[in-house]
């Protein structure tokens, strides 16, 4: 059995063990479109499905309505991986399964009937954001997932810049010195795609937060050796910011600005730095 084969396995079992729970029904479904590996599970009011994209090497939740006893194919993504088979493996397979079924097994995705929604906008389904991002970095960092929670237990608002310099900087400046070079070219990997998936917000975190707290020049050209291009031009526009306060713009698009501002303000209150 091909890696992503036995990987896209384990991520269905957890996804079906979950549903079948909830009386859900797995379906035996292929896909037309040999780039995609796909299942398909079927209640009363619900279906989802788990999808594989192997030229862009994502795993894929979705979920859609179902209609006359079949999905009505209106497909709205709950949660989005990297997996390339060349370098992840079984353990990451199973951090996608869990955060899968985790997706699938809250009081909020049981079969109960639904009321039709208004269409949100794409930036409204989470994809993209500082949360998704964070969730993303498991997959490198896996005890992120205890911090991710207990972030979102403790405030009402995800501290976006201040969890990502307590949480997630130190575990990338940890790894770039001590880990493998097949590890910093898949921290090079997810920081790419993410900053290319990434919303306004998001792509501030991995540039002026995480990058520029790279300064060692062997790091910095270990890290690069497999970045995207995009981020490279990104991460070099964006060192003209390292060590400045950056004052913040009325415009809506420079809020993650503003929060930087406001978390670097209440960090100085509380620790004196």
């Amino acid at each position: 059995m091909a890696a992503i084969e036995k990987a896209f396995e384990i991520v269905n079992k957890k996804v079906e063990a979950v549903l079948s729970e909830q009386s859900y029904t797995a379906n035996n479904v292929t896909s037309a479109d040999s780039n995609e590996l796909v299942t398909l599970y079927t209640g009363e009011t619900t279906a989802y499905s788990v999808i594989y994209y192997k030229d862009k090497k994502h795993m894929v939740l979705r979920s859609c309505d179902m209609a006359d006893g079949a999905p009505d194919n209106e497909w709205k993504t709950m949660a989005t991986w990297m997996f390339d088979p060349a370098t992840d493996t079984e353990r990451e397979a199973e951090s996608i399964g869990n955060d899968f079924a985790e997706n699938v097994s809250g009081p909020v995705f049981k079969q109960v009937p639904r009321q039709k929604k208004k269409k949100k906008k794409d930036s409204d389904n989470g994809n993209g954001d500082p949360v998704f991002f964070s969730k993303r970095m498991m997959a490198l960092f896996p005890e992120l997932r205890d911090e991710i929670k207990e972030e979102q237990d403790s405030y009402e608002e995800f501290r976006a810049v201040t969890f990502t310099k307590a949480s997630i900087v130190p575990k990338v400046l940890e790894l770039l010195k001590t880990g493998s070079d097949e590890e910093i070219d898949k921290l090079a990997d997810v920081l790419s795609s993410q900053y290319a998936y990434g919303d306004i917000d998001t792509r501030p975190l991995i540039t002026i937060v995480i990058l520029n707290s790279v300064t060692d020049a062997a790091q910095k050209e270990a890290l690069k050796r497999g970045m995207s291009d995009d981020l490279k031009k990104a991460w070099a526009a964006a060192e003209k910011y390292r060590g400045k306060k950056v004052k913040p713009s009325k415009q809506k698009k420079q809020s993650f600005m503003q929060k930087m501002m406001a978390e670097s303000i209440e960090n100085q209150k509380l620790y004196g730095k």
